[in-house]
């Protein structure tokens, strides 16, 4: 009998799976205002979409997961479309991960290449290399040890997360110049496009946590222990995201704060001042191996979703190939190339990192939103068409919550269209151009396959 997933065991599980060091830079951006938005974010978004899954997958536990509970709710067609979505906001999320490990390594290899953090074309061949190798180690089974994984997260998050928290408090405390004003004026931000358009990069960086829904049908009490895990690790959440954040905000001006390696800068800004520079390749190379970690755990998650769909036989044979590892080899490969030749394009048109972290962010997010609306959306309808189906853990007002949750992905959607003030892309109608046709290319394949399958039906 496998044995029930405890309350500490829950929360643990949401803090591995939502928390991102990576994030630490581009909330930053937002100054003081960040406490405001991540409230926001917590209320409408993270507590709602946790409760969500929970109740979706305690009712349907299946091996297909998000793709059984949409087809379920609305066709094997819908269901498709938003899974290839999923998978299109993972690959294009992907390369977000990869430049924050070239900036790790920028500053790794620092003392004897000064100039590697500027070059656009150092990220871009790193991502491309990385990228391959981890699809060749996934591909092949070289699975990394648990071992790894474990010092990965020891090294690469939790001890920077100390430092950077620690550094911070103690930068406060002992007087030093601060960066951002912290009031009351500064907590509400103006309310226009160009500062709700971080919204979006807010909500990316708290999703995740539908690890927590896999793990609903073994849990202990699911009914008080789910509602638990997920209150006291959104407190968690918050206040280490706050607490992180804004460590980073106080030592770096606002337009100086780079969103690849804006966490080892604030550290070396702390370094420096407590005579401790030296230690500052070995703190971003423990982050280069954290987030290497991290990235080969999941880089094979979001095939899983898609792969499900091939029972149903919308993708063509040649996406159904499986090694004798079982690694469906063709979706893998393919899913390098589609992020690779994102990458390459992308920095045809925009010349700093910035701009590329910001324009991958939010076209992540845009085809993310999908995949949340539409589970919003489904939880309603399974209650509708299962009535009397036994639910171990609901959702209460699940309508309004799910409502809510809706209206926030929807709203940020929109504004995700706005480039920000304060970070440097392209020409703003050009920016708007991109992302608009970026985002009609991605879909369009899954559109053109479920038209073929309609067709032979």
């Amino acid at each position: 009998m496998k044995k029930k997933t405890g309350l500490f065991q829950l929360i643990t599980l949401a803090l591995s799976a939502v928390i991102s060091l990576k994030s630490l830079p581009l909330f930053a951006e937002t100054g003081f205002s960040l406490i405001f938005f991540l409230i926001i974010a917590m209320l409408l978004f993270f507590i709602p979409i946790s409760m969500v899954l929970a109740e979706l997958n305690s009712t349907w536990p299946s091996k297909g997961g998000c793709y059984i509970w949409l087809k379920k709710a609305y066709g094997e067609s819908v269901a498709f479309f938003v899974m290839w979505s999923y998978w299109m906001q993972s690959i294009i999320w992907f390369p977000t991960i990869l430049s924050f490990i070239m900036a790790m390594l920028a500053y790794t290899l620092s003392p004897i290449l000064p100039n590697l953090n500027n070059n656009i074309m150092f990220y871009i061949i790193g991502i491309i290399f990385i990228f391959f190798i981890l699809t060749y180690i996934n591909l092949y089974g070289l699975k990394t040890s648990a071992v790894f994984s474990s010092v990965g997260i020891i090294l690469g998050t939790i001890l920077p997360t100390i430092l950077i928290i620690f550094f911070g408090i103690k930068w406060i405390i002992n007087g030093n110049k601060i960066n951002i004003l912290m009031d009351f004026n500064t907590f509400i931000p103006a309310l226009n496009p160009e500062n709700l358009v971080f919204f979006a990069g807010i909500l990316l960086g708290i999703s995740g946590i539908e690890v927590i829904s896999f793990h609903s049908t073994h849990v202990e009490k699911p009914a008080v222990n789910i509602p638990k895990a997920i209150i006291t690790s959104s407190v968690l959440i918050f206040f280490i995201y706050i607490l992180g954040s804004l460590s980073i905000a106080i030592v770096i001006p606002k337009n100086d704060i780079c969103l690849a390696s804006g966490i080892i800068q604030a550290l070396k800004i702390f370094f420096v001042k407590n005579n401790i520079i030296y230690i500052t390749p070995f703190i971003s190379f423990f982050l280069l191996i954290g987030s290497i970690s991290s990235m080969n755990t999941w880089i094979m998650g979001p095939i899983k979703g898609i792969h499900a769909t091939n029972k149903d036989h919308f993708l063509p044979h040649f996406f159904k190939k499986v090694n004798k590892n079982k690694a469906p080899i063709n979706l893998l490969i393919t899913q390098a190339i589609i992020g690779s030749a994102i990458s390459i394009i992308f920095s045809i048109f925009i010349d700093n990192i910035n701009g590329l972290i910001w324009i991958f962010t939010c076209l992540a997010f845009q085809f993310a939103s999908i995949f949340y609306i539409m589970l919003f959306l489904s939880v309603i309808k399974l209650r509708k068409k299962y009535p009397n189906k036994i639910r171990i853990y609901t959702v209460p007002y699940v309508k309004l919550i799910s409502l809510l949750g809706i209206l926030i992905c929807v709203f940020t959607f929109i504004t995700s269209y706005t480039q920000p003030i304060n970070i440097n892309i392209i020409n703003k109608n050009f920016y708007f151009l991109l992302l608009s046709i970026s985002f009609v290319l991605l879909t369009l394949p899954a559109l053109i396959f479920i038209k073929l399958k309609q067709r032979k039906t």
